[in-house]
């Protein structure tokens, strides 16, 4: 499986934010987004498209957004190793799955607590704030429990989990890096030494168009038993 594995300290020395786009293809944007690249007195913002270099999006497959599972945890599209949730599982908000991250095999376990609307005043701390006036943010909360081999991530990101709307597809995300302007939404890493039942809470800001609704998250890697058998998806 490969993963998208980034180093919160890497990411503090780029300092950029950026706004991924959902509902196109790979190097689609929203309309709203551009290219252009400006900067504030505690962090800089620029869009990206599918393809940026600091985090990547696509379009979820019908398998990442159905299953045949109940939310009781139990996943019927494959099965994993010992110790992860199955592929293909349906999980409700507050409920917890033990999935792979990184690239050695480390696991953590995953809840998504919370999915809390803003609004459009939250963005106005940005520079150029008014090229987001058609998107509100959504602060999608997660809490992070260390397990056995959870200590090899320290510094990482939770990688490959995404809010998503209604329609199943993953919702569009402000990517940040470095200092956030969001006290609601504060993106943390995965302390050093993050061992087994350890904790930590983080946060994904994912933006919604009029008409769209964040109704959960998902766990889903590009490839991998999660993309062929169905990803992790939580939902209210």
């Amino acid at each position: 499986m490969t993963s998208r594995r980034t180093s919160a300290a890497g990411l503090l020395a780029v300092a950029a934010l950026g706004l991924s786009a959902c509902g196109g293809s790979d190097t689609e944007t929203t309309s709203s987004t551009t290219s252009s690249t400006t900067s504030t007195d505690s962090t800089s913002e620029s869009t990206t498209d599918a393809t940026s270099e600091t985090e990547a999006t696509e379009e979820p497959t019908e398998e990442s957004t159905s299953s045949e599972s109940e939310s009781d945890g139990e996943g019927s599209e494959g099965a994993a190793p010992a110790g992860l949730t199955d592929p293909g599982t349906e999980l409700a908000i507050g409920k917890p799955a033990t999935i792979p991250q990184g690239d050695d095999g480390a696991t953590v376990t995953v809840t998504v607590t919370e999915i809390t609307k803003g609004s459009s005043a939250d963005l106005a701390k940005l520079k150029d704030a008014d090229k987001y006036k058609d998107y509100t943010p959504v602060y999608v909360q997660y809490k992070m429990t260390g397990t056995d081999s959870s200590t090899e991530l320290g510094g990482d990101i939770l990688d490959d989990v995404d809010p998503i709307l209604a329609d199943g597809r993953k919702a569009s995300t402000l990517i940040l890096i470095g200092t956030s302007p969001f006290k609601k939404c504060d993106r943390n890493s995965i302390p050093k030494d993050f061992g087994p039942g350890d904790t930590e809470t983080t946060c994904q800001v994912a933006m919604v168009a009029s008409g769209q609704e964040v109704t959960g998250a998902q766990y889903a890697p590009y490839e991998g038993d999660y993309s062929d058998d169905g990803a992790v998806v939580w939902t209210k």
